[in-house]
């Protein structure tokens, strides 16, 4: 009987460990939408959907969004995400976000935009991902490059 519990707790065990698989890297793909909420000289409320891809064969739940937007290595905006977002497995999920915007950080940055063509957008923060009510840190990190036509 005690072979039969230890062949049982072994196979549980190692049906257990291997069906645990590092969990993927959620790839940014796109901005999906972009409009301002409140605009003015000091402070700005821009409003955003972030397109991402879940490349992971499970889904997994999104919560505690934090992060700073620089443009051109300049801090110009702050954003706090209190909102549960599920996130499908293999598939892309959007993520809204509300970001505070330094008027005053984005004006020191436009003459240099306007010389160079193209800024670099960067987020640098933290968010907790998790299922079945297990969350763990996980760092916000991406980088994208904006060509930019006035002219």
């Amino acid at each position: 009987m005690k072979r039969y519990r230890w062949g049982l707790l072994v196979f549980l065990l190692w049906g257990a460990m291997s069906s645990c698989d590092k969990m993927k890297d959620l790839e940014f793909l796109r901005v999906a939408s972009f409009d301002f909420d409140n605009l003015g000289f000091s402070k700005s409320i821009v409003r955003m959907e972030l397109a991402y891809f879940n490349p992971n064969n499970f889904s997994l739940w999104l919560k505690d969004a934090e992060f700073d937007i620089y443009l051109d290595d300049t801090k110009v905006g702050h954003s706090l995400q209190d909102t549960l977002i599920d996130i499908p497995a293999r598939d892309t999920f959007y993520f809204p976000v509300k970001l505070e915007v330094e008027m005053g950080n984005v004006f020191k940055n436009m003459l240099g935009a306007l010389t160079n063509k193209e800024v670099t957008i960067k987020a640098a923060g933290n968010c907790k991902v998790g299922k079945k009510g297990v969350f763990f840190p996980f760092p916000i990190r991406c980088e994208t490059k904006q060509k930019l036509d006035f002219f």
